[in-house]
């Protein structure tokens, strides 16, 4: 019988749910495809980005036991959040009930944006009448911090958190450079249209925009995205669409917001047109609606 890889990854990727946009077309009242990570060696483990609803979260659990049930004796170690958007962390709670002795690890940058994201004005302001009905755990779970380093390890392989920001501020992308691969958190999109309602300034894009740079000198061979189609492969060429989509973004709005033809109050819903156009097959048009209005704010 063959020794099992050092390191291996298998990615499970949540269906969208939907959202109390406040919105009547039926196309804008969805939340994103989640993607989660499992990283595992011969006995450990570590889960990337647990997903956003309770339901979501016990499918996830599901799935990680069936993949450990594989591998005798291999356990679930921990939990690495890549940034502080709530779909990438909420459900860590529900994970952790399944496996008790999991420990649920971030970087010191995104620690604190996700204790501003579990406060009442916006766990509950924001996101829960996002997701009413108690479709949210109910517990909260703050990560505990990496060390400066950000490195931390499954079975003796280094696993490298680098903080960046993407359409979060404090964000992060995972390394694992023994199998080069990247966990790109929200760094890296597959074909669903890119969160741009926080990265609405050229400083904020560029930024993003930097983050791939980096995450493409590491040269991975494998990049996993946070939101994607199910049937999506993982790869490097994401890192790309990702750049592409956020400079054809950024073009196109400065091209309208010098269009003296097209009134103030009707520029959102062009630039929203155009990027709809020109990635067709992207999806999520609440998300692309809600970039379109902030990149004129």
């Amino acid at each position: 019988m063959s020794a099992p890889l050092s390191i291996q990854a298998d990615a499970y990727v949540c269906p969208p749910v939907k959202t109390a946009t406040g919105l009547l077309e039926p196309e804008r009242q969805w939340w994103q495809p989640i993607t989660s990570t499992l990283i595992h060696g011969p006995t450990s483990a570590v889960l990337v980005d647990p997903p956003l609803t309770t339901d979501q979260s016990e499918k996830v659990a599901d799935w990680i036991e069936s993949i450990l049930s594989l591998y005798p004796g291999k356990t679930l170690k921990f939990i690495y959040v890549t940034h502080a958007h709530g779909d990438h962390f909420f459900g860590a709670p529900v994970i952790q009930k399944r496996f008790p002795n999991v420990e649920i690890l971030t970087t010191a940058t995104v620690l604190e944006g996700i204790k501003v994201v579990y406060s009442p004005e916006v766990h509950e302001g924001v996101w829960g009448k996002l997701f009413p009905n108690g479709q949210l755990p109910v517990e909260k779970r703050l990560p505990t911090a990496l060390p400066s380093s950000n490195e931390f390890f499954i079975d003796g392989e280094v696993l490298k958190a680098y903080d960046v920001s993407s359409d979060c501020e404090q964000s992060s992308f995972l390394h694992v450079p023994c199998i080069k691969l990247v966990v790109g958190g929200d760094v890296v999109y597959g074909d669903c249209h890119q969160h741009l309602r926080e990265a609405n300034t050229p400083e904020k894009r560029q930024r993003w925009l930097d983050a791939l740079d980096l995450i493409d000198s590491l040269k991975p061979n494998v990049v996993v995205p946070s939101h994607k189609r199910a049937t999506q492969s993982d790869g490097a060429y994401l890192v790309e669409a990702t750049r592409r989509y956020i400079l054809d973004f950024a073009r196109w709005g400065d091209e309208i917001k010098k269009d003296d033809s097209i009134e103030a109050a009707k520029k959102p819903e062009a630039l929203f047109a155009r990027v709809k156009k020109g990635y067709s097959q992207r999806w999520n048009e609440w998300l692309l609606l809600g970039g379109a209005v902030a990149f004129f704010d």
